[in-house]
């Protein structure tokens, strides 16, 4: 009995490669999909399109998703999530000392290069907010999470600034950015990189009367 007992309590093996396999086809999916969204539009694609684009077939993909809305949803959570990532990483918050020239320049051409990696992420994001009838949730999800990256940028580089002129100055500077570099993926060379440039220039022009009115961090 007492080895029967032992033979019961083994644990039984573990479900990890099984969950990364399945991880791993979400990804896949979610991959094709950008792909199908970026080549044909939201609108125009089918789930027929994205599995044929992940090499998948489209049993596979339903066990995965119910439909095309769904994964619609799970790819703009993916991008909201690399988004604010990113921005974390740009705006080197523990170094309050970076020029703001190299700041905002170094932070506008990431996602330069985001946009342009990511040729289906406009038309994602514009679809999510069509659905919602304004903005979707996950962007104002992601909204909120880059102004309170911008605040507290603000807070470290200028300890003095009130809380609410912080807020008020991340919410601005957030909705702008956002809404520049949608605009210039629908816009050809050189006018586009001018007018990333001129948003550089914006910034710094906003920014830095704020920096001489708060006091500074102190350089390392």
């Amino acid at each position: 009995m007492a080895e029967e007992g032992l033979k019961q309590a083994e644990p039984r093996p573990s479900r990890a490669p099984v969950q990364k396999r399945g991880q791993q086809r979400v990804e896949a999916i979610l991959d094709a999909a950008e792909a199908v969204f970026g080549d044909m539009g939201v609108d125009a694609a089918t789930t027929n399109a994205i599995a044929e684009r992940a090499g998948a077939s489209v049993g596979s993909l339903y066990h995965f998703f119910p439909n095309k809305d769904a994964i619609l949803q799970a790819l703009a959570e993916r991008f909201a999530a690399t988004m604010t990532t990113m921005l974390a990483r740009e705006l080197r918050l523990d170094e309050p000392w970076v020029p703001l020239p190299v700041l905002f320049r170094e932070m506008i051409e990431s996602f330069a290069q985001m946009d342009e990696a990511h040729p289906g992420y406009l038309a994602v994001c514009r679809a999510t907010d069509s659905a919602s009838g304004g903005k979707s949730a996950v962007s104002l999800q992601m909204e909120e999470h880059m102004q309170e990256l911008v605040r507290t940028l603000l807070a470290r580089r200028m300890p003095g600034i009130p809380e609410a002129e912080a807020a008020r100055h991340a919410a601005l500077s957030v909705v702008v950015v956002h809404a520049v570099l949608d605009h210039v993926m629908s816009v050809e060379e050189p006018l586009r990189s001018g007018i990333r440039s001129a948003l550089v220039d914006m910034l710094v022009r906003h920014f830095t009367p704020l920096e001489a009115q708060f006091p500074r961090a102190t350089s390392p």
